[in-house]
């Protein structure tokens, strides 16, 4: 059976036993972005900062993910589909936002326009600490021709998360 995973890059140990046959690292630019010793499969080395924005990017002196980044993951998705029982691994440092958005922008391109809300809470079910790259999503969504469709559920998702963090004690 396919699947895919996302985890930190402190997670990537304890998958040696799962058979991953594709691995997707996402490093900040000019960290080491290399696979772990046991990975022998394909693996798409990605350098983009976890930023919202270029001027984000620009104020943190790191780069924001491009067009061109997505359009690699999304060739790369595609061609590792075609293996049979293919097994994909996204990592990146904490597993929380631009792996499970690269994440999303995947299986949203396999699934099919129109099912965005059900792929994004398949992300939540495979990574529920989640908190999806809104800039990963938004250039996703351009490069796909969603019209909105792949930016709605993470709006919703921001909101509600937003909405118990109002209502937290503190």
């Amino acid at each position: 059976m396919s699947q895919i995973h996302i985890c930190s890059y402190s997670e990537r140990e304890s998958y040696r036993s799962q058979q991953i046959t594709h691995l997707i690292t996402i490093a900040n630019p000019g960290a080491d972005n290399v696979p772990p010793a046991w990975f022998t499969g394909d693996h798409l080395p990605l350098w983009f900062g976890d930023v919202v924005s270029e001027a984000d990017a620009r104020q943190c002196k790191t780069r924001a993910v491009s067009s061109d980044d997505i359009k690699q993951a999304i060739i790369f998705f595609r061609v590792s589909r075609q293996q049979h029982n293919y097994n994909i691994l996204i990592s990146c440092d904490y597993g929380a936002s631009r792996s499970p958005a690269l994440a999303y922008v995947l299986l949203a391109d396999q699934y099919g326009q129109g099912r965005e809300a059900e792929v994004f809470n398949e992300v939540l079910l495979i990574r529920p600490e989640a908190i999806p790259n809104k800039l990963v999503v938004e250039l996703a969504d351009q490069l796909l021709g969603r019209q909105g469709q792949l930016v709605a559920p993470l709006r919703e998702y921001f909101k509600s998360v937003s909405s118990e963090m109002c209502g937290m004690p503190v």
